[in-house]
């Protein structure tokens, strides 16, 4: 069987069409509900399933202007919608002569189901023909058709309203989470600036005490280099003292050198055992 599928979701479409082709029917498409009259005019169909909310013409009025014809009215024209899907919608959409009207998503099994009953009904001839209105003239179409419209503005305006709210509130979430992290941020960077003024100050003690660590090491080595030049020098210059005599011009001179290797031995021994201790 032939199917005209609808719809200007190009994803929507070519699922649609592979989901027809797989269970055994030749499927042609178009995107709008003007490109669907221009084919319906050139070639023949069994079945129209279409999608409601489409631009150039939607599905409600390709529908009553296929309805129209005298020609493709008893073909089967089923809607398939995922936005217009409430009672009312339905309602009006079989006012305008739709032989079934299917809601986005459906499971594949069942969609099918429905299709291929409807084309069975078709080509025995006991299709039940549609329940288009008597008597609706194009102004309570219009009334119609343009409540349909408004609803759905309507509901899509809600929906966009609370999308804003939800946006709103997530931003508000990320710039609170944004100004907490910036205050965590800027603690965490004191503390880091505090703590490496800790660890420099540590460091520079630990030089300066490394630095006075080596100078008493050095201290302490010339110190014991010097202990026995001084004992050796303090010795000879004590024994030139006691064999000087009172008159000796020298003897001042060497007990001079006395007082000041007793002076010098005095800070070594001093030095000597400061560097013991530690």
């Amino acid at each position: 069987m032939k199917i005209l599928a609808v719809d200007d979701n190009d994803v929507n479409l070519r699922l649609l069409e592979t989901l027809l082709r797989n269970d055994g029917h030749e499927v042609v498409s178009a995107r709008n509900g003007s490109e669907a009259l221009q084919r319906l005019r050139t070639e023949a169909v069994d079945m129209v399933i279409s999608d409601i909310l489409m631009p150039v013409m939607d599905g409600f009025q390709l529908c009553k202007e296929f309805k129209r014809d005298e020609n493709m009215r008893k073909v089967p024209f089923l809607f398939y919608s995922g936005t217009y899907t409430d009672s009312k919608d339905k309602e009006f959409a079989l006012s305008l002569g739709a032989e079934r009207f299917i809601p986005k998503p459906m499971e594949s099994k069942r969609f099918l189901g429905i299709i291929n009953e409807v084309l069975g009904d078709y080509k025995k001839g006991v299709l039940a023909p549609p329940q288009i209105q008597a008597q609706r003239d194009d102004a309570v179409y219009m009334k119609e058709y343009n409540e349909r419209l408004v609803n759905k503005l309507e509901k899509k305006m809600l929906d966009l309203e609370q999308e804003i709210i939800k946006r709103k509130e997530a931003e508000d979430a990320l710039r609170k989470a944004h100004d907490e992290l910036c205050g965590f941020s800027q603690g965490l960077e004191k503390k880091v600036e505090e703590r490496t003024r800790e660890l420099k100050e540590k460091s520079r003690q630990l030089i300066e005490a490394e630095r006075l660590a080596a100078l008493g090491k050095m201290a302490n080595k010339v110190a014991h280099e010097l202990r026995n030049p001084l004992t050796v020098i303090g010795g000879f210059a004590r024994r030139m003292v006691d064999k000087a005599s009172e008159q000796d011009p020298n003897r001042k001179y060497l007990q001079i050198i006395v007082n000041e290797v007793d002076v010098l031995e005095k800070t070594v021994s001093e030095v000597i055992k400061i560097e013991d201790k530690d």
